[in-house]
């Protein structure tokens, strides 16, 4: 199933992108090396990509996180996420999402999700944006030495952007994926602060929490980064 939901986040907007619509994009990457009695290495990357064109928006997010001590892997993981939005009046929208979560030290081997529902904007005034979104699904959970389980979700989330003035902007996202078995939820802070042009640093705080896990695994993960971000 990781295949063809992995296509679908992926090629959905990028198809759009063929069409004539309004885009912009961001890559971000953070990194920190040390050499001597401890080597260790550790990057944060981050590629945000959004078309909109007539009724549609898509957003596409991918996030990778790696880290290694003396040439031993300490993290490994791989987010990817699509929402496309198709917009029935200036302030309500019906949505599709799809996510994959590939983390190597999760205690699982991926996780899969896909959902559809409504979502609203309650501020979108061009320096501020606050949305909500609603909606049910299905979840694929690869438990790392035992069977697959799959379970029906109901996803709720809100994202929040404000600009704070010419040259910062803080953002801010909570999504939930409540299912029967478990739930899992993903909070995200962020300020961007241009430096020059289309050059701009972020400073971000992302914490992702499930409620059952394998044992010996944390429910929680946390990551702060600082990070270098190109805007096109």
């Amino acid at each position: 199933m990781r295949r063809p939901l992995c296509l679908f986040a992926l090629l959905l907007p990028l198809a759009a992108s063929a069409q004539e619509g309004n885009s912009k994009a961001s890559l971000s990457l953070g990194y920190v090396g040390t050499t001597g009695n401890t080597e260790t290495e550790t990057y944060n990357l981050e590629f945000l990509y959004r078309i909109g064109f007539d009724e549609w928006t898509h957003s596409l997010k991918f996030q990778a996180l790696g880290s290694q001590e003396n040439s031993l892997v300490k993290a490994e993981r791989y987010y990817l996420e699509n929402k496309s939005d198709y917009n029935f009046s200036d302030n309500d929208y019906v949505f599709a999402r799809a996510t994959v979560t590939d983390d190597r030290f999760s205690g699982f081997d991926y996780q899969a999700s896909v959902s559809t529902g409504y979502g609203h904007y309650f501020l979108n005034d061009g320096n501020r944006l606050l949305e909500a979104f609603a909606g049910a699904g299905y979840r694929h959970n690869a438990p790392v030495g035992l069977p697959d389980e799959g379970e029906v979700i109901f996803t709720v989330g809100e994202n929040f952007e404000w600009q704070l003035g010419i040259s910062s902007r803080l953002t801010q996202s909570l999504t939930s994926e409540i299912g029967e078995d478990l739930t899992v939820s993903k909070f995200e802070i962020g300020l961007v602060s241009t430096i020059i042009g289309s050059i701009a640093t972020k400073i971000a705080f992302q914490a992702r929490h499930t409620s059952k896990v394998p044992v010996e695994t944390e429910k929680t993960d946390t990551q702060t980064s600082v990070s270098l971000v190109y805007e096109f």
